[in-house]
């Protein structure tokens, strides 16, 4: 009986959950959906919501977004312009002296001259630092490179406020 009582509650229990896990129907009245198209805002909802607009083939696609996704934009470059760039990673080769700082960064150039070196003053040492990298795996690979022609160098990658690629 007691057996027969737990079998009773272990299957309404999955029946509950299998129930609950079921996707639910798309509402189909707030988003029309086709291969080409606009993408309208659907002003019927309470939420922000999006339909797609069937329209000829031969035209481009139009997305129309939330007025606040363009004032977090804005907001994005005004601050990356206060900033003076993006946040990005650098490879630093050297921290030293000044005379020591220019010496490496002639070394450097004079073995990849397409790639930028910047030499930084930081109290109290000058830093000499390579590349405007978005990712930290790009900084990475230049870092194994540079470990190879740069033996005696303390080489490590660094956080930094690098230059935007549009420039």
């Amino acid at each position: 009986m007691l057996i027969m009582r737990k079998l009773v509650i272990l299957s309404v229990f999955f029946f509950l959950c299998a129930s609950v896990a079921m996707p639910q129907p798309a509402n189909t009245s707030t988003h029309k959906v086709s291969d080409i198209g606009t993408l309208q805002p659907d002003l019927t909802n309470e939420s922000p919501s999006f339909r797609i607009i069937q329209k000829p083939v031969n035209e481009h696609l139009t997305i129309i977004s939330d007025s606040r996704i363009d004032s977090l934009l804005k907001i994005h470059r005004e601050e990356n312009i206060r900033k003076g760039g993006i946040d990005g990673y650098r490879v630093q080769i050297f921290q030293g002296t000044k005379d020591n700082a220019y010496q490496m960064k002639s070394r450097f150039i004079a073995r990849y001259d397409d790639i930028k070196v910047y030499v930084l003053f930081q109290s109290p040492d000058f830093r000499v630092r390579i590349g405007d990298f978005r990712n930290r795996s790009e900084a990475i690979k230049l870092k194994y490179l540079l470990e190879d022609d740069f033996p005696d160098a303390h080489i490590f990658i660094v956080d930094d406020v690098i230059n935007s690629p549009c420039e």
